[in-house]
């Protein structure tokens, strides 16, 4: 599928997934969606989900980006976000340069609607009421791009099994079954390259259930 880089954007199969703070966001980060006038929307964070409350965490990739063709001024990065190496560990700060040089790809790692719904009722509920409160500009990270090096991405994407477990304040996944074998990586601020967002679509009377949720790209309200 084609993809574009953006200053404020990711564009991939047709959806833009947000730029904007990313380096600041993770999986199961919460809080208002910020629209100002023109393409910089962006999460203004609030909180995260604590690591060992998500589960049942999906990936997708390795996704090509031809980095010749994007703009050095569209992929910097508006902070220090990082790649990650063959190693699983960071390998240096993510700049159009780097980009190029090591041919970096983009594994994403996401959770469903249905089970982020599930996370939120029985196990977030510090998280659910924040959206509550918010009201129609809140929203929660449910998916996002890490850049990495080709070997590492090769390694998860080929993984027959992904195993989760609570590294300190952020989220380690670990690929078993891999054409290379194993790797962990910490899925912590600064490896968000770009990310997706969920919204409550319906609450309980009382609000103090979510019914049900949508995502939220690019573009979208």
């Amino acid at each position: 599928m084609e993809t574009k880089v953006t200053k404020w954007a990711f564009e991939y199969g047709g959806m833009k997934f947000f730029r904007g703070l990313a380096y600041q966001v993770r999986l199961g980060t919460y809080g208002e969606k910020k629209d100002p006038l023109g393409a910089k929307a962006y999460l203004e964070p609030e909180g995260h989900i604590i690591p060992s409350n998500l589960k049942n965490i999906g990936k997708m990739g390795p996704v090509e980006v031809d980095w010749e063709r994007q703009s050095k001024a569209d992929v910097a990065a508006d902070g220090d976000l990082k790649y990650l190496g063959a190693a699983g560990k960071v390998a240096g700060s993510f700049n159009y340069e780097n980009a190029k040089s090591a041919n970096l790809k983009l594994m994403s790692f996401y959770i469903e609607e249905g089970t982020l719904k599930q996370i939120l009722n029985e196990h977030a509920g510090t998280a659910r009421s924040y959206l509550a409160k918010e009201g129609n500009d809140g929203r929660i990270v449910s998916q996002v791009f890490v850049a990495m090096e080709a070997t590492l991405a090769q390694t998860f994407s080929t993984a027959g099994s992904l195993s989760y477990k609570a590294e300190g304040d952020a989220l380690g996944v670990t690929a078993s079954g891999g054409v290379h074998g194993s790797n962990t990586i910490i899925l912590a601020p600064n490896t968000t390259f770009a990310y997706k967002l969920t919204k409550v679509k319906d609450w309980s009377h009382g609000k103090d259930k979510i019914e049900d949720m949508e995502g939220d790209f690019k573009g979208g309200s």
